[in-house]
């Protein structure tokens, strides 16, 4: 029946039969192509001097498999983001030395423009850190001259703690949309929990037009102690008296600085008058790490925003002489946290937390809009670091904060946030315990937005790579509310 059918069709419309006859045979050729394509991709992707001499592959996410290895458009400008921080706290470092021997970066077939004298002719170059190939065993036969690590590439895999540092908290000179914009604002940010259960607000900024127009130096303080009066200090400085060069980060604002010492430890000088017209703060601390957990530096932005963010210091301890007038205490090993931040900040909000628990350190943000009660700009997450280093990054499905009676103005009483990324889940619970409202004019055609900064105790809980966690600790946390 079929052929008779066949038969029949062919000769009422024999010149649309043999079109779809040539189409079906095209369709077959092509996939028997494709089928021989696929055969040879599988046999190179098991040939490890094809893909580095490495029985693992990092690549970056979402990236089309296909089309990177025939070389296609999509295959092109391609980046794995932190890349030294994997390399660094995961592929190289302790929480899987039991199962990495050696690891090695790869740049393979990037797209080069060699300027000559009869033009531009494109060339594909390739790109490895010469040691670590050695130890992938992959580095090349040489034919002549010799290949070896050069000062750059010992940076890039093992940096000084100095060289470190001063790599993650770099200052910056405003681009672009944030050339010129009078919100533009950069400061370093220490937290230092001191021995009476108090602790110590300390920044050091500059802000305005910087470097050509009107701007200068600030210094501000806040020494909290729970169930006694808060003292603030404060002090403004011109352009004149501010020292700091982009790429670099000491800053020096009047008689107060900040320097990274070659040992790597962090330098703290500060002298800022009281608000009240008290006796003055002097400050005069060592900060060092007490183990190396730290978020390099992210940037994000919208229209018309530009927000910079890194944390150099999750954990570390500062040493050193502390004066509230002619009143000095000798500080030892107090938990001290430091962060710096850049970019414009008129009409922007943020929700920020860090937390020291048993056995994690938690940070978690995200920059918003202006209204305190609408959502964030940019993402929001939440970054996990152990005794290990970095433990991983989560986005934020929820972010709640809870303020008796829904008074909208209250001083929130807790915090809830959920974040997950595959089968990882984790939920951080804060509990408030002393809350310091600041009000802040955050757009000119409205009202002032208040400013919480909180200490609080806090719980994570969840599951981390198949594991349950759970651990309990404190930190600090902020949020805004109208």
């Amino acid at each position: 029946m079929i052929a008779r059918l066949v038969r029949a069709s062919f000769l009422q419309r024999p010149g649309r039969s043999l079109l779809l006859l040539a189409g079906y045979a095209l369709g077959v050729g092509v996939t028997i192509v494709l089928l021989s394509v696929g055969g040879a991709l599988v046999e190179q992707a098991r040939d490890k001097e094809l893909v580095g001499g490495g029985d693992l592959i990092v690549l970056p996410a979402g990236i089309d498999l296909e089309t990177l290895k025939t070389g296609g458009v999509g295959s092109m400008y391609y980046a794995i983001e932190q890349a030294s921080l994997l390399y660094r706290q995961v592929l190289a470092g302790t929480r899987f030395e039991d199962r990495i021997a050696a690891a090695a970066p790869w740049i393979d077939d990037e797209l080069l423009y060699l300027e000559s004298d009869s033009g531009l002719v494109p060339i594909a170059a390739a790109a490895t850190i010469p040691g670590l190939a050695e130890s992938l065993g992959v580095a090349p036969a040489l034919v002549a001259g010799g290949w070896g690590d050069i000062e750059a590439d010992r940076r890039w895999r093992d940096p000084t703690d100095a060289e470190l540092y001063r790599s993650l908290d770099a200052l910056h000179l405003p681009r672009g949309a944030a050339a010129g914009d009078s919100t533009w604002a950069e400061w370093h940010y220490f937290n230092v929990l001191l021995p009476d259960s108090g602790w110590l607000y300390l920044t050091y900024m500059i802000a305005g037009r910087v470097p050509n127009g009107l701007w200068g130096g600030r210094m501000l303080a806040t020494r909290v102690r729970p169930g006694a009066a808060e003292r603030a200090y404060s002090s403004r400085v011109s352009s004149h008296e501010v020292a700091f060069a982009e790429g670099l980060p000491d800053l020096a604002i009047g008689g107060s600085s900040v320097t990274i010492e070659d040992d790597g430890t962090y330098a703290i000088v500060a002298r800022i008058p009281s608000e009240t017209g008290g006796g003055a703060l002097t400050v005069n601390l060592t900060v060092a790490a007490r183990s190396q957990r730290y978020l390099p530096p992210v940037e994000i932005g919208g229209e018309g925003m530009v927000s910079g963010y890194t944390v150099p210091l999750l954990d570390a301890h500062a040493d050193g002489r502390l004066c509230e007038g002619s009143r000095c205490r000798r500080i030892e090993r107090a938990r001290t946290y430091h962060d710096h931040n850049w970019g414009t900040w008129g009409g922007v909000t943020w929700d920020w937390g860090q937390a020291r628990t048993d056995d994690h350190s938690v940070l978690y943000g995200g920059v918003g809009d202006g209204d305190p009660e609408g959502g964030a700009a940019g993402p929001r997450i939440l970054y996990l670091a152990d005794a290990h280093g970095f433990a991983g990054i989560f986005p934020i499905r929820r972010l709640a904060t809870w303020r008796p009676d829904d008074d909208g103005r209250a001083a929130p009483d807790s915090i809830s946030i959920l974040a997950t990324s595959g089968a990882d889940s984790l939920e951080l619970a804060v509990a408030v315990g002393h809350s310091r409202a600041t009000p802040v004019p955050v757009r000119a055609d409205g009202p002032a937005a208040l400013f919480f900064q909180i200490r609080g105790w806090a719980t994570l809980s969840g599951r981390l790579r198949g594991e349950p966690v759970r651990s309990a600790g404190d930190g600090f946390f902020e949020t805004w509310t109208r």
